[in-house]
């Protein structure tokens, strides 16, 4: 169908630009564009011939896609165990018993537990009491700090451990995201699936992804952590969820607080059949015994082994009364005070000074407060605030968004909305700038100047960041799947569209353009340069925004990443590209070559080939998911290839058509009224007309610059001080430019299309006249330029028309890269947030170079058959750097890369980032599931939100009590 349409497409731009005068012009366009679709198409075909393996039963593809679930479950977790250093002993094991029988259903409903021998009633019993559960449904009860996440961690661990092939996963999912007056369990459950196991949002049957698959057949045991977590209003509705989505294929365990269960029970339901337990709290001879055995020994007293503890808990056996007695019950606060007074320089006995602690609250506040920087010790007193500040300011970023868990590319929401939506303009403009650093350096440099003066070139860079923070805004999808792809289609239609008539409006209007448009010619004016870049920079976000990037981008792989062929093909393909690219650069630096196309092009060839050997090690394959056969991937880019030109031919046509007409329709407008100034003589030029030629002439020499696009074509003529654009590329045949200096210079026009005409001295030159209108008077531009409305379309639409076709082109290339060269990040099986973010880094780069390239490779024959029709070839040559300079800032990579900076420079964050949340990880205050990080304990998370920023005299005097 897509190629059907392409097709279509093609057709009916031939017949129109079959009425344009320049027929051979148009004739090599329409056959480039058509070639590029044709083989696509045939690619497709052959490629669909590719004998693909037998498709699996859905049984076995579900049990498999179980089981790689079970893997990344166990080591994120198991991972996170050590991290807590649970085993180091051992964890303090916490007794439960059955809670009040009100909280949970009738007998008959619940079959009860046998009654548990004595280890049973603790933690590392809890797996047979579940699998003892007739309906496989446990409600754990526990107070804050009880040791409820920790069960969650043993009781998932310890399942996996008695798991079998194809058996049922345990997944925790923290209820504080779920919202159950808009969503059911099972599609919230499948949702946070797929978001956290990317390779599960996979369809798997073509009406539901894998993910609710497992799900809907009892493939996954969901462990809902944090039931008090959910809104109070809506504790009732949630039992009653649970309860209308339970059925013999969903086994789960919960955990909660009690009063939150009890006003769940209250205002909704019990959970049916669901056997109820609370935690209780450890007994002070446990609570000792752990601290002892943790502990350094102190030197040794009387022949008897003591730490610090020792006297502390001493006192507690004979004032069992006091407060720390109460909140050394609490695993949360045993654990933290083990951190806080691990180190010698403290002392547990401050805890007894009952004028500073006066009651068990300000025991555990104390123990909270003092937890971080007794994990930052060693960092000094100012390592210690500062750590606190930062990690102070991570977790009021979390409070606001209500949820405990933080991806590296969700930290873009801590910068303000303007710069996300306005630096991805700037990024890319960097990104294209170093690239050109080589070409600067060859001595044909001054050939890259496009623009009059540093004026224009300041206001095209204005407009282009303009340009990328409307598209950020406007053209790119919301959420992945929020919005079918049609729909955000027509809208994408509608506001480029809106967005070129508004901008050509503005260039029309302030700018002069009866002498016809040229791409890269000189403007009148600072503001038609602003225009001209808003609206060239709206097309690389249009690009992608059609190839599906999401305004809020996500982690990406590539699609060899896990595959041994695909990454030998990747090395092949990068060493090639950096061995070509570097002998280009060499050849430039060592005068051999002199062109900045050349330096230009060996640059991206040879980034591109270092991204892509990167990207085919293995480093890379643990945050990969494995996809599909080479043959498949190359399908998919010829598929989307199609679709994404058939969707930027449409755009590009329409928004085009639309903005030049508007330039049609304004530059007629403001013409106004003429006088007649045939016989008459004004500033040096004199004008007459004969025999319906209008001509102005001067006998004052001229000085320029002629352009030759190519051969047979009529050069252009730009003014003395001006660089014509592309005005050497030795690669495109014909492309040269010679200085003039002109004793006598006419312009002629008949019917409003006007030339030139130059007496130099290697004879006379008939030139384009657009670039050299600012040397006539504007009472003479007018009086040449009268003629009708529809000569001035004729001049005007033709190359406004060509850049829409060279959207299409390369608009459907961007998708094909991006879809073929886009795979998900298993930021579940990652190794950390940095081998993510390296993994993204790495995919981001190859996409942009070969984004590039592949628009470079289609842009070359446009512009070198186009004969310069318009200034096409100026277009064609300004597209493809840009493109892939693009893919970057709109990156997940990229837009981190704007993030860390802001945040250092407003003094949040370290600049190196990522850097302090690692070690913020290895002292134990913020933990890792997968690619994601949060806090060690929720309750963690709420004091260091709620506490204001420390003052290092402050901290200095704390430290000292």
């Amino acid at each position: 169908m897509a190629f059907g349409v392409c097709g279509a497409a093609l057709v009916a731009l031939a017949a129109v630009l079959r009425t344009i005068d320049d027929v051979s012009s148009a004739s090599v366009l329409v056959s480039v564009i058509g070639a590029v679709v044709s083989v696509a198409a045939l690619l497709a075909d052959v490629l669909r011939g590719d004998t693909d393996p037998l498709p699996r039963p859905a049984a076995e593809l579900r049990h498999r896609a179980a089981d790689a679930l079970a893997d990344a479950v166990r080591e994120q977790w198991a991972a996170e165990f050590r991290l807590r250093r649970l085993q180091d002993p051992e964890p303090v094991d916490v007794r439960w018993v059955a809670a009040d029988p009100r909280l949970a259903d009738h007998p008959e409903n619940v079959r009860r537990i046998p009654a548990p021998r004595d280890g049973e009633r603790q933690l590392g019993g809890i797996v047979d009491a579940f699998a003892a559960a007739p309906g496989r449904r446990l409600v754990v009860l526990g107070g804050p700090g009880s040791g409820k996440s920790v069960l969650a961690l043993r009781f998932t661990l310890g399942r996996l451990a008695v798991r079998r092939p194809g058996g049922a996963v345990p997944v925790i999912f923290p209820l504080a995201g779920w919202d159950p007056r808009h969503c059911g369990l099972r599609d919230w459950l499948a949702e946070r699936l797929a978001a956290d196991y990317r390779p599960l949002a996979a369809l798997s049957d073509g009406r539901r992804t894998m993910a609710r698959a497992l799900l809907d057949t009892g493939l996954v045991l969901p462990v809902l952590d944090g039931f008090d977590e959910l809104p109070q209003a809506v504790y009732g509705e949630a039992v009653r969820r649970i309860n209308a989505e339970l059925d013999d294929d969903l086994a789960l365990l919960l955990t909660s607080r009690p009063q939150a269960w009890a006003t769940a029970v209250d205002e909704g339901d019990v959970l049916t059949a669901a056997h109820v337990v609370k935690l209780l709290p450890l007994d002070i001879g446990q609570s000792a015994a752990y601290l002892e055995r943790t502990a350094r020994p102190l030197p040794a007293d009387g022949g008897r082994r003591a730490t610090v503890w020792t006297p502390v808990l001493r006192y507690l056996e004979e004032e069992p009364g006091h407060p720390l007695a109460a909140v050394l019950t609490v695993p949360l606060m045993v654990a933290l005070a083990r951190t806080v007074y691990g180190d010698r320089s403290r002392d547990p006995a401050e805890l007894l000074d009952d004028a500073r602690f006066e009651n068990a609250e300000r025991i555990e506040e104390h123990l909270l407060e003092a937890f971080v920087p007794a994990a930052f010790h060693d960092a000094g007193d100012r390592g210690a605030v500062e750590a606190r500040r930062r990690l102070g300011a991570l977790a009021r970023e979390l409070q606001k968004r209500g949820t405990g868990r933080l991806g590296w590319w969700e930290l873009e929401a801590m910068a303000p909305r303007v710069l996300r939506v306005y630096a991805p303009g700037l990024v890319a403009m960097a990104a294209t700038a170093v690239l050109l650093v080589p070409g600067l350096l060859s001595r044909a440099s001054s050939d890259l100047a496009t623009v009059e003066d540093a004026g224009s070139l300041v206001m095209n860079l204005v407009g282009q960041t303009l340009g990328y923070s409307l598209g950020v805004a406007f053209l790119l999808q919301p959420a992945a799947g929020r919005v079918r792809r049609i729909v955000f289609l027509r809208r994408q239609l509608v506001i480029t569209t809106a967005a070129a008539g508004v901008l050509w409006a503005g260039f029309a209007l302030r700018d002069d353009l009866r002498f016809g448009y040229r791409f890269g010619a000189v403007t009148d004016g600072w503001l038609p340069d602003l225009f001209g870049g808003c609206l060239f920079a709206l097309l690389f976000t249009l690009f992608f925004g059609i190839a599906g990037l999401p305004r809020r981008p996500v982690p990406l792989s590539l699609p060899w990443a896990g595959d041994h062929r695909g990454r030998t093909a990747a090395r092949g393909c990068g060493g090639a590209l950096l061995v070509g690219g570097l002998s280009a650069v060499g050849g430039v630096l060592l005068g051999v070559a002199d062109s900045p196309w050349t330096a230009l092009i060996g640059t991206v060839c040879a980034v591109a080939g270092v991204v892509l050997l990167l990207s085919a090690t293995r480093r890379a394959e643990r945050d990969s998911v494995p996809r599909a056969r080479p043959g498949r991937m190359t399908r998919r880019f010829a598929a989307e290839l199609a679709r994404g030109t058939a969707a930027t031919l449409l755009i590009g046509l329409v928004a085009t058509g639309v903005g030049g007409t508007v330039a049609v329709s304004v530059t007629v407008l403001k013409s106004g009224s003429r006088d007649d100034l045939d016989g008459r003589r004004i500033e040096n030029w004199e004008f007459r007309e004969r025999h319906g030629v209008r001509i102005a002439g001067t006998e004052r020499p001229v000085r320029g610059t002629l352009l030759y696009p190519a051969e047979r074509t009529r050069p252009v003529a730009y003014p003395r001080g001006t660089t014509p654009p592309n005005c050497e590329v030795p690669l495109l045949t014909g492309r040269r430019c010679r200085a003039f200096v002109s004793a006598r210079t006419e312009f002629r026009s008949q019917r409003g299309a006007v030339v030139l005409r130059l007496a130099t001295s290697r004879g006379p030159v008939t030139a384009e006249a657009a670039g050299m209108r600012d040397a006539l008077p504007p009472r003479g531009r007018d009086w040449l330029t009268e003629g009708p409305a529809w000569g001035v379309a004729g001049r005007l639409l033709p190359p406004i028309l060509a850049a829409g076709l060279l959207v299409g082109v390369v608009g459907g290339c961007v998708c094909g890269v991006h879809h073929a060269l886009s795979a998900p990040s298993d930021v579940i099986r990652a190794a950390g947030p940095r081998s993510s973010l390296r993994t993204d880094r790495t995919a981001t780069f190859a996409r942009g170079g070969v984004a590039a390239l592949v628009t470079g490779a289609v842009c070359l024959p446009v512009v070198a058959f186009s004969r310069d029709w318009g200034g096409f070839m100026h277009a064609g040559t300004q597209l493809w750097v840009p493109v892939g300079t693009a893919a970057l800032a709109l990156s997940a990579w990229g837009r981190l890369a704007v993030t860390r900076v802001w945040l250092a420079a407003s003094g949040r964050m370290p600049w190196r980032l990522m850097a302090f949340l690692d070690e913020a990880h290895r002292r134990g205050v913020l933990r890792q599931s997968g690619a994601y990080y949060e806090f060690r304990h929720l309750r963690l998370q709420r004091q260091l939100a709620s506490e204001p920023a420390p003052h290092a005299e402050d901290q200095r005097i704390h430290a000292r009590r």
